[in-house]
């Protein structure tokens, strides 16, 4: 998860600023060193439960939105490879629903590249490639952020990102030298309570929403 990559961004400069080059005081009590790491820790908290989000974050926020869209492809290519362990497969599934804000997501447009019909919702598309497998995986290319996130309530920012892609089989081999048409997908950024050991916070990530095909841009 992307926030984990943050925190420990922030815990590397609390310890290169804890070293002797940013610190001239070589005794610091260990009292002080604790006070830091609550700092750095509410620091943390406070950037993930804020109420609203500096044009900096949301540039970061995009990012994510880009990073979990590879994160879909990488997972589903594991989903559908029937030559790894069932349990490593039904793991990435489990990864695969924590990206989109809904089982029932609509994926047409990707879905189209399967050999069955009415694999376009995100839950059945699962199920078929655990099931059956898929010979092949698909890449994302291109991919840009065409609609900055934008409020609709308190709780939530959507926005939409573009991109294209190519099917790869496991032999090796493109499926397809080219490239779908554009795809477009709606990204959330919404605040959900998540736990953190013995904590409950409301805090803001990024989930996948619908995809569907760009009939205009081409």
């Amino acid at each position: 998860m992307k926030w984990v990559k943050y925190i420990w961004i922030l815990l590397m400069i609390y310890i290169v600023c804890s070293a002797r080059t940013c610190n001239e005081n070589e005794e610091a009590s260990e009292k002080q060193k604790e006070q830091y790491t609550m700092n750095l820790l509410n620091s943390v908290k406070q950037v993930f439960t804020a109420d609203s989000l500096s044009d900096l974050l949301l540039r970061a926020y995009e990012i994510t939105a880009s990073e979990k869209l590879n994160d879909f492809a990488d997972f589903m290519k594991i989903i559908s490879d029937t030559t790894l362990d069932l349990r490593f497969r039904q793991h990435a599934a489990e990864l695969v629903r924590d990206l989109f804000v809904s089982d029932e997501s609509e994926l047409s447009g990707w879905s189209k590249s399967y050999p069955e019909p009415g694999l376009n919702i995100l839950d059945n598309l699962i199920s078929y490639s655990i099931s059956k497998g898929v010979p092949f995986w698909n890449q994302p290319l291109h991919i840009n952020f065409i609609k900055p996130f934008t409020s609709i309530n308190d709780s939530t920012l959507t926005g939409d990102l573009s991109f294209k892609y190519k099917s790869i089989s496991f032999s090796g081999q493109d499926s397809s030298e080219i490239v779908s048409g554009r795809l477009l997908i709606d990204v959330f950024l919404m605040k959900r309570i998540k736990t953190f050991g013995k904590d409950r916070l409301t805090v803001w990530d990024v989930y996948l929403g619908d995809m569907k095909e760009d009939n205009e841009w081409d």
